[in-house]
């Protein structure tokens, strides 16, 4: 419940004004979702699977979205328009990271790993991520990718497969 928390930042609230907090609170899809996420995790931790199976099952219906519950999320995981997003079972996000709408983190086989997704990257809408690569530290991932492959830190990588194009002028904080 710490990390829901921290998602309470100036991301999803930008003005701290008690109103616009709470209209956030209540209204913002992205925060809600990833709410919704960590309240069911924390539920099935505790062994309550009804509570967990209702949090996750509203969170599918309401935003189209489908977290894992034994997927590890870092603090600060921004969606600016939840759709369509899936996580896998082994799927590890980082901290300040962005994910846009219709992304996939999953493995190719039975036997394959899942992505590490690590720190301050950026996810673009309708990319695919799969088997145990790394995705390194402020790297992004250029929409409609496929990525099989490790990404380094800093990098831009897009198309079908990805390819690594450039060094991001963007650096991690």
């Amino acid at each position: 419940m710490r990390d829901l928390v921290e998602d309470d930042q100036d991301r999803y609230f930008g003005t701290r004004t008690r109103k616009a907090r709470i209209k956030s609170y209540l209204f913002h899809p992205g925060f809600l979702t990833i709410s919704l996420h960590r309240f069911a995790a924390w539920h099935r931790q505790r062994g309550r699977n009804l509570l967990a199976d209702l949090f996750w099952r509203f969170n599918v219906l309401q935003s189209g979205c489908h977290f894992h519950f034994d997927s590890r999320i870092g603090p600060r995981l921004y969606l600016p328009h939840p759709v369509g997003i899936v996580v896998g079972r082994g799927a590890t996000i980082g901290k300040n990271v962005t994910i846009y709408q219709n992304v996939t983190l999953g493995q190719p086989t039975e036997t394959g790993g899942y992505p590490a997704i690590e720190d301050d990257v950026i996810i673009y809408p309708n990319s695919v991520l799969v088997g145990g690569i790394t995705i390194g530290a402020g790297a992004i991932i250029g929409a409609n990718s496929f990525v099989n492959r490790d990404v380094p830190a800093g990098a831009v990588a897009s198309g079908v497969p990805a390819r690594v194009h450039e060094k991001s002028a963007r650096r991690s904080a």
